[in-house]
Protein backbone atom coordinates (compact mmCIF):
# COMPACT_ATOMS: atom_id res chain seq x y z
CA UNK A 1 0.00 0.00 0.00
CA UNK A 2 1.37 3.09 -0.67
CA UNK A 3 2.16 5.90 1.93
CA UNK A 4 2.56 9.66 1.25
CA UNK A 5 2.13 12.46 2.96
CA UNK A 6 0.31 10.87 5.76
CA UNK A 7 -2.16 9.27 3.26
CA UNK A 8 -2.52 5.79 2.48
CA UNK A 9 -4.84 3.46 0.77
CA UNK A 10 -5.33 -0.20 1.60
CA UNK A 11 -6.49 -2.52 -1.46
CA UNK A 12 -9.43 -4.40 0.31
CA UNK A 13 -8.45 -3.36 3.39
CA UNK A 14 -10.98 -1.74 5.98
CA UNK A 15 -11.05 2.02 6.98
CA UNK A 16 -10.33 1.42 10.70
CA UNK A 17 -6.93 -0.33 9.23
CA UNK A 18 -6.24 2.16 7.42
CA UNK A 19 -6.30 4.54 10.06
CA UNK A 20 -4.01 2.75 12.50
CA UNK A 21 -1.41 2.37 9.58
CA UNK A 22 -1.91 6.10 8.71
CA UNK A 23 -1.16 7.29 12.26
CA UNK A 24 1.47 4.26 12.76
CA UNK A 25 3.14 6.34 9.80
CA UNK A 26 2.89 9.93 11.23
CA UNK A 27 4.36 8.84 14.43
CA UNK A 28 7.48 7.40 12.53
CA UNK A 29 10.09 10.31 11.59
CA UNK A 30 11.30 9.35 7.90
CA UNK A 31 14.77 8.82 8.03
CA UNK A 32 13.59 5.90 10.83
CA UNK A 33 11.81 3.78 8.59
CA UNK A 34 14.32 1.36 7.13
CA UNK A 35 13.15 -1.01 3.93
CA UNK A 36 12.62 -4.70 4.77
CA UNK A 37 14.14 -5.81 1.12
CA UNK A 38 17.34 -3.40 0.96
CA UNK A 39 17.71 -2.33 4.49
CA UNK A 40 17.92 0.81 4.04
CA UNK A 41 16.48 3.94 5.19
CA UNK A 42 13.49 5.11 3.29
CA UNK A 43 13.39 8.61 2.12
CA UNK A 44 11.34 8.40 -1.01
CA UNK A 45 7.84 10.27 -1.09
CA UNK A 46 6.04 6.70 -1.37
CA UNK A 47 6.54 3.17 0.00
CA UNK A 48 4.99 0.30 0.86
CA UNK A 49 3.92 -1.61 3.87
CA UNK A 50 3.85 -5.26 3.46
CA UNK A 51 3.87 -8.09 6.16
CA UNK A 52 4.53 -5.73 9.06
CA UNK A 53 7.34 -3.90 7.15
CA UNK A 54 8.33 -0.75 4.56
CA UNK A 55 9.55 -1.25 1.56
CA UNK A 56 10.73 0.88 -1.65
CA UNK A 57 8.41 0.12 -4.20
CA UNK A 58 11.64 -1.05 -6.27
CA UNK A 59 12.22 -3.55 -3.28
CA UNK A 60 8.92 -5.58 -3.09
CA UNK A 61 9.28 -7.82 -5.58
CA UNK A 62 8.20 -11.66 -5.42
CA UNK A 63 10.72 -14.04 -4.41
CA UNK A 64 10.31 -16.55 -7.26
CA UNK A 65 9.70 -14.74 -10.33
CA UNK A 66 11.43 -11.22 -9.15
CA UNK A 67 7.96 -9.21 -10.25
CA UNK A 68 7.14 -5.54 -8.74
CA UNK A 69 4.24 -6.43 -5.89
CA UNK A 70 3.58 -2.81 -4.98
CA UNK A 71 2.31 -2.14 -9.05
CA UNK A 72 -1.77 -0.83 -9.05
CA UNK A 73 -3.44 -4.98 -9.86
CA UNK A 74 -0.75 -6.65 -8.08
CA UNK A 75 -1.61 -8.77 -4.92
CA UNK A 76 1.13 -9.51 -2.46
CA UNK A 77 0.80 -13.50 -1.02
CA UNK A 78 2.90 -14.43 1.62
CA UNK A 79 3.13 -18.41 2.61
CA UNK A 80 6.22 -19.82 4.52
CA UNK A 81 7.73 -15.96 5.04
CA UNK A 82 7.89 -15.99 1.42
CA UNK A 83 6.35 -13.24 -0.93
CA UNK A 84 4.72 -14.18 -4.07
CA UNK A 85 2.77 -12.67 -6.64
CA UNK A 86 -0.42 -14.37 -7.61
CA UNK A 87 0.85 -16.90 -10.27
CA UNK A 88 3.33 -18.16 -7.99
CA UNK A 89 1.37 -18.45 -5.25
CA UNK A 90 -1.24 -20.39 -7.37
CA UNK A 91 1.39 -22.15 -9.09
CA UNK A 92 2.90 -23.63 -5.65
CA UNK A 93 -0.23 -24.08 -3.08
CA UNK A 94 -3.40 -24.01 -5.42
CA UNK A 95 -5.53 -27.00 -6.63
CA UNK A 96 -5.40 -27.73 -10.03
CA UNK A 97 -8.18 -28.96 -12.18
CA UNK A 98 -9.00 -31.51 -14.98
CA UNK A 99 -10.97 -29.87 -18.14
CA UNK A 100 -14.32 -31.96 -18.31
CA UNK A 101 -14.10 -31.72 -22.20
CA UNK A 102 -10.77 -32.41 -23.16
CA UNK A 103 -9.47 -34.77 -19.99
CA UNK A 104 -6.26 -32.19 -19.84
CA UNK A 105 -5.44 -30.65 -16.56
CA UNK A 106 -6.10 -26.98 -16.32
CA UNK A 107 -3.27 -25.33 -14.21
CA UNK A 108 -4.63 -23.57 -10.49
CA UNK A 109 -3.00 -20.14 -12.22
CA UNK A 110 -4.73 -20.56 -15.73
CA UNK A 111 -8.01 -18.92 -17.04
CA UNK A 112 -10.74 -21.19 -17.20
CA UNK A 113 -14.75 -21.68 -17.37
CA UNK A 114 -16.67 -22.64 -14.43
CA UNK A 115 -20.46 -24.37 -14.55
CA UNK A 116 -21.76 -25.91 -11.70
CA UNK A 117 -19.00 -28.12 -10.41
CA UNK A 118 -17.17 -28.49 -14.13
CA UNK A 119 -14.13 -27.32 -15.03
CA UNK A 120 -13.35 -26.51 -18.67
CA UNK A 121 -10.54 -24.39 -20.55
CA UNK A 122 -11.15 -21.63 -21.70
CA UNK A 123 -11.09 -22.90 -25.19
CA UNK A 124 -12.86 -25.91 -24.68
CA UNK A 125 -15.98 -23.95 -23.35
CA UNK A 126 -18.23 -24.18 -26.81
CA UNK A 127 -20.95 -25.74 -28.18
CA UNK A 128 -20.75 -29.43 -29.35
CA UNK A 129 -22.63 -29.00 -32.37
CA UNK A 130 -21.30 -25.75 -34.17
CA UNK A 131 -18.19 -25.10 -32.01
CA UNK A 132 -19.70 -21.40 -30.68
CA UNK A 133 -17.72 -19.73 -27.69
CA UNK A 134 -20.02 -18.35 -25.38
CA UNK A 135 -19.88 -14.83 -24.33
CA UNK A 136 -21.23 -13.27 -20.98
CA UNK A 137 -24.77 -13.86 -20.69
CA UNK A 138 -24.96 -16.84 -23.58
CA UNK A 139 -27.77 -19.27 -22.71
CA UNK A 140 -26.10 -22.69 -22.76
CA UNK A 141 -27.03 -26.39 -21.76
CA UNK A 142 -24.50 -28.77 -20.13
CA UNK A 143 -25.45 -32.31 -20.13
CA UNK A 144 -23.05 -34.40 -18.33
CA UNK A 145 -19.62 -32.64 -20.15
CA UNK A 146 -21.35 -31.88 -23.16
CA UNK A 147 -22.12 -27.87 -23.77
CA UNK A 148 -24.98 -26.98 -26.03
CA UNK A 149 -25.62 -23.38 -27.37
CA UNK A 150 -29.09 -21.43 -27.41
CA UNK A 151 -29.59 -22.18 -30.91
CA UNK A 152 -28.35 -25.70 -30.85
CA UNK A 153 -30.33 -26.27 -28.00
CA UNK A 154 -33.37 -27.77 -30.28
CA UNK A 155 -30.83 -30.28 -31.68
CA UNK A 156 -30.12 -31.18 -28.05
CA UNK A 157 -33.98 -31.98 -27.03
CA UNK A 158 -34.00 -33.90 -29.97
CA UNK A 159 -30.89 -36.14 -29.36
CA UNK A 160 -32.45 -36.70 -25.65
CA UNK A 161 -36.18 -37.40 -27.20
CA UNK A 162 -34.39 -40.22 -29.20
CA UNK A 163 -33.28 -41.68 -26.88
Amino acid sequence: MPVAGGETKERGGNEENLEETVNEVLDIHPAQLQCGGCSKNISDRYFLKAMDEYWHEDCLSCDLCGCRLGEVGRHLYSKYGRKLCKRDYLRLFGKDGICCACGKRIRAYEMMMRSLDKVFHLDCFKCFTCNKNFCVGDKYVLLENTIFCDNDIPEFRELISDD
